[in-house]
Parts: C-alpha cells; sequence; structure tokens
C-alpha cells in the first residue's frame, strides 16, 4: 500500500511538471506539438497577453481578445487561441457552463520574457543567477546533500556545454560564427569565479562529494582555457574581419602613423556616412566672400628712420587716418560730455548697428594715441526681447582732450 500511494505521488508530481511545461512551451507552439518559428506568431502571443493584464480580473470575452489584437488575421488568431486553449495558457475565468470569460496564465507569460532574454544573452546570465542563488542558499545552510548533488552536476554539465560550442566555434567555425556568438565570451572572469566560490561551498560542506567536485573544477579550468582561446582568435582575425572594437588604441596610433595613404583609406572601404549639416549657407558664404574688402595692389612706402640725418629737418609725424575716425566717433558719443553709460549709447539701435559702434569704442579706449577709456562693472544684465538682450553694465569716458 505504501508502494502504491508513493507511486501515485510520484505520477502526481510527473503530472504538475508537465502541467506546468505545456504552459511554457504554449506560446511558442504553432499546433499542439509543435514550435513556432514565426515572430508574427510571438507578437500576438505578447499583445494577447498584455490585454488580459489591463483587462485584469475580469479577463476578456472572445470578442474583446479579437479586438485586443484586431491587426492580425482572423485565421491567424484562431489558430493562436486554439492552441493557447488547449495547452493551458488561456482557461476559463469561472468554473461555470456557458460562461464567456477567459483569463490568462502569469507560468506562459513569464515563459516568453524567459525565452526572450535567452535569445538575446544566450542563456548565460540565466547560470550566473543561478551560481549566486545557489551561493547564497548553500552558505546558509539550507541545503541538503541530494540539493548539493544537484548542483554540482547541474553547473557541471552547463560548463561542460559552454566549453563544447565554444571549442567547437574556435576550432572548426568561421571567425563570423565565433564573433555572432560572442555574448558566450562577455563576464567570464565572473562566471568562473562564481562557479569557484559555489565549489568551495560544496567541497567543505559535504566532502563526500570531492570525485564531483573534481569533475566541476575540471569544468571550470575547461571553460576558462576555451575562453581565452576563443578570445585569442577574434583578436587575430580582428585587423582582418572589421571588428575595430576588438584593437587596443596603441595598435591604432601605430597603424595611422606607419600606414600608406591607400591602406588608411581601405579601413573604412565599406562603412557609409552620412554628409554632414552644413553651418552657413552656401549663399551666404559666397556673398561674404564677395563683399570682402580687395587688397591694394599698390607698394607702400618703405618705413624710414624717424632719426634725422645731418642738417635734415625731422619731418612731421604721419596722420594717422584710423585714430582721427575713432575719435571723431568718440567725440558723436560723448557730445560734449565727459563720459556715458553704455547702455545709453546701444540703447535704441538695431543690433548691427550696435555691435559697429561697441567695436569702434573699445578700438578707440585701447588706441595709445587717443584720451578715452572704456570700462566694465557689475553683473551681465539679460532682458529677453530687447536690443540687446544682455548687457553688462560699462562707462565709455574722456582721459583727456584728442591732440
Amino acid at each position: 500500500m505504501a508502494d502504491e500511494q508513493f507511486g501515485l505521488d510520484t505520477v502526481a508530481g510527473e503530472q504538475a511538471v508537465a502541467s506546468v511545461f505545456r504552459q511554457i512551451v504554449a506560446v511558442l507552439a504553432r499546433r499542439a506539438d509543435a514550435a513556432i518559428d514565426d515572430v508574427a506568431l510571438f507578437r500576438l502571443s505578447n499583445t494577447l497577453f498584455a490585454a488580459f493584464a489591463r483587462a485584469g480580473e475580469d479577463g476578456l470575452t472572445a470578442e474583446q481578445i479579437r479586438a485586443a489584437c484586431a491587426a492580425f488575421p482572423d485565421e491567424v488568431i484562431d489558430n493562436r487561441l486554439s492552441v493557447l486553449k488547449k495547452l493551458g495558457a488561456i482557461q476559463p475565468a469561472f468554473d461555470k457552463p456557458y460562461q464567456r470569460e477567459f483569463r490568462a496564465s502569469f507560468t506562459s507569460y513569464v515563459s516568453m520574457l524567459f525565452v526572450q532574454r535567452m535569445l538575446a544573452r544566450g542563456g548565460q546570465s540565466e547560470l550566473h543567477q543561478l551560481l549566486t542563488m545557489e551561493k547564497i542558499r548553500l552558505e546558509g545552510g539550507q541545503g541538503t546533500a541530494e540539493e548539493a548533488l544537484e548542483v554540482v552536476v547541474g553547473v557541471t554539465t552547463a560548463l561542460r556545454l559552454l566549453v563544447a560550442e565554444l571549442v567547437a566555434l574556435t576550432v572548426g567555425g568561421t571567425v563570423e560564427a565565433l564573433r555572432e556568438r560572442a555574448p558566450l565570451l562577455w563576464n567570464a572572469k565572473s562566471l568562473i569565479d562564481q562557479a569557484s566560490a559555489v565549489h568551495e561551498i560544496l567541497l567543505e560542506s559535504w566532502p563526500e562529494l570531492s570525485r564531483k567536485c573534481g569533475e566541476l573544477r575540471s569544468a571550470i579550468a575547461a571553460y576558462e582555457d576555451a575562453s581565452t582561446n576563443a578570445s585569442a582568435r577574434l583578436m587575430t582575425a580582428a585587423g582582418t574581419t572589421r571588428a575595430l572594437n576588438l584593437l587596443p588604441p596603441e595598435m591604432w596610433r601605430r597603424f595611422a602613423r606607419r600606414a600608406t595613404v591607400d591602406e588608411l583609406a581601405a579601413v573604412l572601404a565599406d562603412q557609409v556616412f552620412d554628409a554632414p549639416t552644413p553651418w552657413h549657407d552656401v549663399s551666404d558664404l559666397t556673398e561674404v566672400v564677395a563683399g570682402r574688402p580687395q587688397a591694394n595692389g599698390s607698394r607702400s612706402t618703405p618705413p624710414r628712420s624717424r632719426v634725422p640725418d645731418g642738417d635734415e629737418q625731422p619731418s612731421q609725424e604721419r596722420p594717422d587716418s584710423e585714430a582721427e575716425r575713432l575719435a571723431e566717433v568718440a567725440e558723436e558719443v560723448l557730445s560734449g560730455e565727459d563720459s556715458v553709460a553704455v547702455e545709453q549709447i546701444l540703447s535704441g539701435v538695431d543690433w548691427v548697428t550696435a555691435r559697429r559702434v561697441l567695436a569702434d569704442l573699445v578700438a578707440a579706449s585701447n588706441n595709445d594715441r587717443l584720451g578715452y577709456r572704456l570700462t566694465w562693472s557689475g553683473p551681465v544684465q539679460v532682458q529677453a526681447g530687447s536690443v540687446p538682450s544682455w548687457l553688462t553694465p560699462g562707462v565709455f569716458e574722456r582721459e583727456r582732450r584728442p591732440m
């Protein structure tokens, strides 16, 4: 009777595992006995579960399900609903005859998230999480000898499979195939450290697993060697396969110094770049160049010494036309006063005129032959909508009367 009861319990447990497994593969099944390979069907399942999540505990009717998946053909929706219902991913909301509402399985949607992560990371993130959780559990003394055996066997098997794949790609595969599976090499040091930490806990807490722990050590060492060899092959082929991010900066600098023009051009021969947006319009640049003052073709008189030769009388100093013009501008701005505020000078005029006047005042202040000074003080004043919109308080003043 005890054996019979044990057998019934075992069957019940297996049925429960099979039921969960059917829910996991339901979202990936084209029919009840075949997995899908169409991305559109996967998107339909994702859309359907999102609609069930929005509906909450009330569930969805068949009409509401069709409305939520209206972007897909009717025959595709019918096929999905038939498979999901048969495998238990979608179940009646209430155990009543003739009821119309359905609810979705939480396990089915989580399986979709799991599959998406597996496709993106190749399963290595799951191995990291497994090692982290097992390390915490084993350190807390919550595991039994049977569970410890399952851990060491499971981790050893996973590492051996990972090693077999890496070795096959490194020895017999192409560089392109190895680069596509490069995520298997990411965090190799972290994975080795985690597996080694779990191994130490297992060997210390359960000495009877020493033989199994030896197999785990062998698998860890094999994974480290396989990762190193795969990385070395990628590094060797990096220069000829355009894996530019794998080259160290020193190699690029050495290549740029020694390469010919053709070799430098060949590096980006198969790259496409968008033309940069010009800062200025072509017509504006042409107009500026055409309006540029032309250089005077006449030769200037060479400079002569200011020291008189013998009885020669010193000539009058040559007039400075630019200084005279700046003095006229300064006197016009001062209007007979000894000082005037910059704000008063620049207010009420457009910015082009104000910019030209300010440039002349700065030049007059910097001219040693003139007696003017431009000083600034105080914080910048910002006045949106005015010209100029920002202004630093300053004073333009006369130091002495011009000669």
